[in-house]
């Protein structure tokens, strides 16, 4: 399993919510940290991505950096 998902939020093949979802529900998936990639950051998209169980957001142009403190957050056991 991923230690950390980075999840497009539109996608072409299935809505990002939907995987996020999936990936909730699943024994095997549920804890992993979901970081949602989108260029759509609003109130509103994060409030309801939240509630789906997103733990963070990334921001299109993606800042590596702040990819990198994801990372270290997961390493550090704090996502």
């Amino acid at each position: 399993l991923p230690d950390l998902s980075l999840l497009a939020l539109h996608r072409p093949d299935i809505a990002g919510d939907e995987v996020l979802r999936r990936l909730r529900g699943g024994a095997d998936t549920a804890s992993v940290p979901v970081v949602i990639v989108t260029a759509d950051a609003s109130v509103d998209v994060r409030h309801r991505l939240e509630l789906l169980g997103a733990t963070g957001f990334l921001t299109k142009p993606v800042d590596v950096d702040e990819v990198l403190r994801w990372v270290d957050r997961v390493s550090q056991g704090r996502a």
